[in-house]
């Protein structure tokens, strides 16, 4: 690999980093807000249950099985016959998946409308039929926006992909703003906030259709050979779609557990008496999801999003040589970032609930049940980002059916846990459960990698990794340390106080971590670069 190449993959990654940081910095601003307004009562509950719907199908249609199937092919065509093919396939599989979306658009709305105008219901649940209706249209806007992203990354271009999160987070932001200083109900107020949403995913669309067109990039009704091409790739679309539905499916069944069998919807049954959870614990598991998806994003997705077109290329090209190289690096970037973000979002998940969300509503009990869930979701960073590296090399090399198979073992292990884990560990079984099941994918994910791809072995990770697990452990310590000399009583929780208590023990984990690193031959500025031999680790 030569240096060009190499400042080039550097470049990318900083900038998608960059930016991803600022989309998580305004995502973390949004969720404070919507935790100061509705605390983790049954609004929250309501507003992260209708969510899950959309946002599912941005992870599947927008992100995940669309980006897996067409990213490769697109790159493909780029490559072997220029930017007019390339469109053309964009064309054929853009107007399918549009139909198709639109379509569930419609049903859905129709079933959710039909449900909410003949029974009778709560006004839990009449609410939460009322977001589910304003937010469905947001699925096709956010779908639509990752399809576009897919291709503006499959011509090496990445800032506006990665600058459309930023565009919907301060809609989101805004529109919060206004409820909260204009609106005096809450169920009003997360009306609006929906609605918002979706007036958000509508200015991002626009940006990226505009900037898709500067690459000769545009959505217009396909030829027939396009169409022939949007049917391969969306039957190289089905395995992915289940193997990602499965991690998703997983998440939903997770929330309708915490709404299900919160206190006051089984009262009345006896019999899931253990099973029963606080009210707010499915707010509760949202905002935990979010702040684990912090690290992610900002370093795994920002990483994926760089390394899957050249995985994609490489395997292409059959350069299994530099697609080794760059699996290696990927892997080893998750260990040296990933473990200690997980030790450091477990051990700082109260000061952190404290800074961003313990306002208005959200009271002592909130912030207890969000710092369980924080930590529990924080064990997983670095099991979730290795797994969204190590899929997307399946993916690159057209195997589609590999990690659909290993996630179908992963749902049965996540459901099996959390039956177990419930009358235990109570709402934390939740998060823990998902964790414990992709630690399993993952390791049979990796080994499979090995044998395929991985000319160099385990031997390209054991050095390292002692040497990530040593320095995290020293981390811990001195982070716990410096967590107890900034510590303050609850009534005396300003502002002041939250920020010192989140940033300085942040500040020595940091110092701490990378002053292991460099001590024990590891540069993170080099191993940004390019990754470790084994000679430099042995």
């Amino acid at each position: 690999m030569d240096q060009p190449k190499k400042s080039t993959k550097l470049r990318s990654f900083s900038i998608v980093s960059t930016l991803t940081l600022v989309s998580r910095i305004t995502g973390l601003g949004r969720d404070s807000l919507m935790a100061s307004l509705f605390g983790t009562g049954w609004i929250l509950d309501a507003f992260s249950l209708a969510f899950r719907v959309p946002n599912m199908f941005r992870r599947l249609f927008g992100e995940g099985a669309m980006t897996a199937a067409f990213l490769p092919e697109f790159v493909r065509i780029d490559q072997a016959h220029g930017r007019a093919a390339a469109d053309a396939l964009f064309c054929g599989v853009g107007w399918r998946l549009l139909k198709i979306l639109f379509g569930f658009c419609l049903a859905t709305e129709a079933a959710v409308a039909l449900f909410y105008l003949t029974m009778s219901m709560s006004d839990r649940t009449g609410l939460l039929c009322e977001l589910t209706m304003l937010l469905i249209p947001f699925m096709l806007l956010i779908c639509m926006s990752g399809f576009y992203s897919a291709a503006l990354n499959g011509v090496h271009h990445f800032t506006f992909p990665a600058l459309a999160p930023v565009v919907l987070n301060l809609t989101w932001l805004s529109g919060g703003l206004i409820a909260a200083r204009c609106l005096l109900t809450g169920p009003a107020e997360a009306r609006w906030i929906a609605i918002s949403i979706v007036a958000g995913g509508a200015l991002q669309l626009a940006m990226l259709i505009w900037n898709a067109g500067r690459f000769s990039i545009r959505l217009k009704p396909p030829a027939a050979e396009a169409v022939t091409q949007a049917k391969v790739v969306f039957q190289a679309m089905a395995p992915v779609l289940i193997g990602l539905s499965i991690a998703q499916i997983n998440g939903i069944v997770d929330s309708l557990l915490a709404w299900v069998l919160s206190s006051g919807n089984i009262d009345r049954i006896p019999e899931l008496y253990r099973f029963r959870l606080p009210e707010g614990t499915a707010g509760a598991l949202y905002l935990g999801q979010r702040l684990y998806q912090f690290p992610m994003g900002v370093f795994a997705v920002a990483l994926g999003t760089i390394l899957f077109p050249r995985f994609a290329k490489h395997a292409q090209a059959k350069n299994f040589a530099d697609l080794n190289t760059d699996v290696i690096h990927g892997i080893q970037l998750v260990l040296v970032v990933g473990i200690p973000a997980s030790a450091g979002l477990w051990l700082m998940a109260g000061p952190i609930t404290d800074l961003l969300f313990r306002y208005g509503q959200f009271d002592a009990i909130a912030a207890s049940m969000t710092t369980d869930m924080i930590a529990a979701h924080g064990l997983g960073v670095w099991v979730f980002s290795g797994l969204l590296i190590v899929n997307r090399v399946y993916y690159a090399a057209n195997d589609q059916m590999t990690p659909m198979r290993q996630g179908l073992m992963c749902v049965g292990l996540n459901l099996i846990f959390d039956i177990v884990l419930l009358p235990i560990l109570g709402a934390t079984a939740l998060p823990i459960a998902s964790v414990l099941a992709t630690t399993f994918q993952l390791g049979v994910a990796v080994e499979g990698l090995r044998k395929r791809f991985l000319t160099v072995g385990r031997s390209a990770f054991i050095p390292i990794l002692w040497r990530v697990i040593l320095c995290t452990m020293v981390m811990y310590l001195v982070t716990q340390y410096a967590l107890q000399l900034v510590h303050s009583p609850d009534d005396v929780l300003t502002m002041w106080h939250r920020l010192v208590a989140v940033t300085v023990p942040i500040l020595a984990a940091a110092v701490t971590y990378a002053a292991g690193l460099i001590f024990l031959g590891v540069s993170p500025k080099k191993l940004l670069r390019k990754p470790m031999t084994i000679d430099r680790v042995s």
